[in-house]
């Protein structure tokens, strides 16, 4: 069973059938792309914890996982306790899944984790926000895809309540955190995990906009002592959460030789980032994932050196309204060839809204490039090449 059935699913639903597993694909949206390549599919919130429980016991299923999805982990992870399957706790992924249950586990273990302050209330979490070093980053605890975040400047309390009540609007807990910002480079990346250690890992160079993820690039541009240390304090952590099996997508930011986790998840990550690994290191992180959720054994001749140059870039619209021209496959390879690959979570004439966070994205493109510059170059001609048109 896989939860989700989205641009960011469609991938894996696809790998997992010509993989011959018999796929039950499950959410809310009988529509989602990814149902039509399933043998099955259940209407069922990916955040039912008891709707999805039934509905795999009923059908006897032998594992699940989800991909992309944060807010789906926690029922992956419920499952797998009630019915002894292979994958994550719900303990883990509540604790992964929510920043600040992921911040205080930290604190309690004494790790590297940035300052921070989480409450529902804007008054009492202003007062406590006044003991943090600026700039404050506010966030919802329980979102992804860079939704309702702001980064304060200053501590003036109009800008401040209006961060929080934006953050809030997209808590499903209606919980906010409010951290200190971080210097440094911003990593991110996939890794399978095994017994604890990472038995594959790509760390991808990690482009933004606002805080909004632009694309990823691999090989990524941190030092060899560098990657070494995001590795490390990555297994640091996992071992002392108990996660020793699975799927890890991560954020990290590297500065000073020191690595500080920013978030993780127990599963893959969006934007193109297997795609990416795939093409860069040979290794299928989204083959890897539904093996490991079916408690196969996952070995990896490429441990994550990267063989070539690949990317990735995300793109939506500037404005909102309705998607009325975006070029196919074909007719962007035939003015950039090295493009790959070409994913859309739009068709024409459906809305658009205005790409304010990840999950407002009209799709995403992979392809070849050598390195940084070409990454620039490239990126900015497909942008253009799509002659994407909202009215």
């Amino acid at each position: 069973m896989i939860l989700g059935a989205g641009l960011h699913q469609l991938s894996a639903i696809r790998k997992a059938v010509d993989l011959g597993y018999h796929v039950i694909t499950a959410d809310y949206l009988p529509d989602n792309v990814g149902h039509q390549d399933s043998h099955q599919y259940v209407n069922v919130s990916t955040v039912d914890l008891e709707g999805v429980l039934q509905a795999a016991v009923r059908m006897e299923i032998d594992g699940i996982c989800t991909f992309s999805s944060d807010v789906a982990l926690t029922t992956v992870g419920y499952v797998c306790d009630q019915m002894g399957l292979p994958g994550i706790t719900r303990e883990i992924a509540e604790t992964v899944s929510n920043k600040d249950k992921f911040r205080s586990f930290m604190v309690r273990h004494n790790k590297r984790t940035p300052r921070f302050a989480s409450g529902k209330q804007y008054e009492e979490l202003y007062e406590r926000m006044i003991e943090l070093k600026l700039p404050i980053m506010v966030k919802p605890v329980d979102s992804s895809g860079s939704r309702g975040i702001t980064k304060l400047e200053t501590r003036d309390a109009g800008k401040a309540s209006v961060a929080f009540h934006k953050a809030r609007g997209f808590s499903r807990s209606g919980r906010v955190c409010m951290e200190e910002y971080l210097e440094g480079i911003e990593v991110g990346g996939d890794g399978i995990l095994a017994d604890g250690r990472f038995a594959f890992i790509a760390v991808t160079h990690k482009y933004l906009n606002n805080f909004i993820v632009t694309g990823h690039r691999l090989p990524t541009a941190i030092s060899p002592e560098d990657r070494m240390c995001v590795v490390d304090t990555l297994e640091d952590c996992c071992q002392t959460l108990g996660y020793r099996n699975g799927p890890l997508n991560f954020d990290v930011i590297v500065d000073d030789h020191h690595a500080t986790i920013i978030e993780i998840g127990g599963r893959t990550g969006g934007n193109g980032i297997p795609a990416v690994i795939q093409r860069a290191t040979t290794v299928d992180v989204e083959a890897a994932t539904l093996k490991s959720a079916m408690g196969e054994q996952v070995t990896f001749a490429n441990r994550g050196d990267t063989i070539r140059g690949c990317g990735s870039v995300v793109f939506g619209s500037s404005s909102p309204g309705v998607l009325e021209r975006i070029s196919t496959f074909e007719e962007l390879r035939h003015h950039l060839p090295k493009v790959l690959e070409l994913n859309l979570a739009l068709r024409k004439g459906q809305p658009v809204e205005a790409f304010g966070h990840n999950g407002s994205l009209i799709g995403y493109a992979v392809f070849d490039c050598a390195d940084a510059g070409e990454y620039a170059m490239l990126s900015h001609r497909i942008v253009e090449a799509l002659n994407i048109i909202v009215r």
